[in-house]
């Protein structure tokens, strides 16, 4: 059996549009951290793959009107590169007062830059995974903050306990 000249033409350029496909899960925005050691005024810069907060309101009790539980503020990360000395000792617990900055810049589009900002973080939970396919780490991390700043924009500081205005009467 015969085939035309065009069932080739046809191959040759399939194979050719698939060799140049884009890739579909190309990065759209690039995420940095900027961690500061505030007692030696030092700073680092990572990659960050991703990054969300996670907020949990304060719980007054209702008969008496206080605070049983102040609220947290939780930030989680993965890691665009491998954990520095630097990194690796706040995880440990070793820098106790530190700050940040996680900044979020959309490639290829005229977005404003994205801010959150926060201080005394300190680590909660972190792991890191090893891949064998690209010789890879992806570490990832969970901390508290004590404050949080959005755009600018306090979303998160500790509660203080309301003032009372009522006495007791015996």
């Amino acid at each position: 059996m015969k085939t035309k000249w065009y069932s080739r033409a046809i191959t040759l350029l399939l194979l050719l549009c698939a060799f140049s496909a884009v890739a579909q899960d190309e990065a759209q925005a690039e995420i940095e951290l900027k961690l500061t050691d505030k007692s030696t005024n030092t700073s680092h810069n990572y990659k960050l793959y991703g990054a969300s907060y996670s907020l949990n309101s304060p719980f007054y009790s209702p008969d008496e009107g206080k605070i049983i539980n102040n609220g947290s503020c939780s930030i989680t990360m993965e890691l665009g590169q491998a954990p520095d000395a630097f990194l690796l000792k706040w995880m440990a617990g070793g820098l106790k007062n530190t700050s940040g900055e996680i900044t979020m810049a959309t490639i290829n589009d005229i977005k404003k830059l994205r801010k959150m900002a926060f201080t005394d973080g300190q680590v909660a939970a972190s792991s890191e995974s090893f891949y064998s396919t690209n010789g890879s780490t992806s570490p990832q991390l969970s901390f508290y903050v004590k404050t949080l700043a959005i755009d600018g924009t306090t979303v998160f500081s500790p509660q203080k306990q309301p003032v009372s205005n009522s006495k007791n009467m015996l």
